[in-house]
């Protein structure tokens, strides 16, 4: 065979393996977010958009004074049942996260509700045992801005991948027993447990290993990076699994998937509690850092096709939100503007996410 008609099979065989290694990540995710059985379905919390309207009542100065994971205080939420009829539950509940659970960072932590069992029957919380609920953190208008931006981001994943925590917003009073303090209504979402998304994917969550990034399914991976870097978010890492969970197919057929939660800190939502992230030696948090690890190209460019492909759907989620003020709702199109101009220069993909893109030991 002569080197003309060798690198011709060398350049075959190599579109070829890019190409399978494409179809196996787009196989994985098509498998785990495309089953249509019962047990592939959400659960009811998060089977609707709309807003839930509910009443939470506990001793809050209590609660937000105890910082620990196994104490819970009584607490009681009340909500219409499938029946639109008014239900009363008594519950437990306590503070949950890190940095909103400082004081000095949040007056209003976010919270872990628990229910008791067979009690959410007929009820949206059916099948709940205990959930995570994001909070307000303070009074201040803008702070509920915040989270109203936090959801969006939820939402706007779940727009390029069903591989993604699930959602639900909420209105919620909130009520202080054994205090003279009014009671405050806000904004407040919901997240999907871990277990339910591992179920509704058909996965298992890797709990106890660690697994490099580079190892992971390669076309998720990038397609969360660069959703991280669209958003301006520094405040994750696969590999020491900090606001992201692992998720392996269970026949343990194909790599696992990273899936992300918690962006409060990133440059989209701008919080006034966020500060540049110390190990990247950056200006503004608004600043952009691609901290995916190396890709063939192939993957970067079909990611890219990706997010352009769903570019109206994600302007649409921010555009159209009735929550949003005109100033924040501005400043988010500008930001996303800014993500867009970027993957559709050719010159500026090649050198953001291709040579500059991780490797092994940074």
């Amino acid at each position: 065979m002569n080197n003309y008609f060798k690198n011709t099979y060398l350049l075959i065989s190599m579109n070829k393996l890019v190409s399978l290694i494409i179809l196996l990540g787009l196989i994985f995710i098509g498998n785990v977010q495309a089953q249509k059985s019962n047990v592939n379905e959400p659960k009811p919390l998060f089977q609707s958009e709309e807003m839930l309207n509910l009443r939470l009542e506990a001793d809050f100065t209590t609660v937000f004074s105890v910082t620990d994971d196994s104490t819970y205080f009584p607490a009681k939420i009340s909500m219409a049942d499938n029946n639109g009829k008014i239900k009363d539950i008594k519950l437990k509940t306590r503070t949950r996260g890190h940095a909103r659970r400082d004081e000095d960072v949040c007056k209003f932590s976010p919270l872990r509700l628990r229910f008791p069992k067979k009690e959410t029957s007929n009820t949206v919380f059916d099948e709940q045992r205990t959930i995570k609920l994001v909070t307000h953190c303070q009074k201040a208008n803008a702070n509920e801005q915040y989270i109203i931006l936090e959801y969006l981001i939820y939402k706007a994943f779940n727009i390029l991948t069903d591989s993604s925590f699930k959602v639900r917003q909420a209105k919620i009073v909130y009520v202080y027993s054994n205090s003279k303090k009014g009671p405050i209504e806000k904004f407040a979402f919901f997240i999907e447990k871990d277990k339910h998304l591992a179920k509704r994917l058909n996965a298992i969550e890797l709990e106890s290993i660690k697994i490099h990034p580079m190892r992971l399914n390669a076309t998720h991976a990038c397609l969360m990076d660069m959703f991280q870097y669209m958003i301006g978010n520094l405040d994750y890492s696969a590999y020491k699994k900090h606001n992201i969970k692992l998720m392996g197919d269970s026949n343990h057929e194909s790599p696992p998937i990273a899936i992300p939660y918690d962006f409060d800190l990133c440059g989209l939502v701008l919080p006034n509690y966020a500060v540049p992230h110390p190990q990247f030696n950056l200006e503004k948090v608004t600043d952009r850092l691609y901290r995916g690890f190396k890709k063939d190209p192939e993957i970067v460019y079909q990611t890219i096709k990706t997010f352009n492909n769903k570019k109206a759907d994600i302007y649409q989620l921010f555009e159209n939100s009735e929550l949003l003020n005109k100033k924040v709702k501005k400043r988010v199109i500008k930001y996303l503007d800014e993500f867009y101009n970027i993957i559709n220069d050719e010159q500026l993909v090649k050198v953001v996410f291709i040579e500059k893109a991780r490797v092994m030991h940074n």
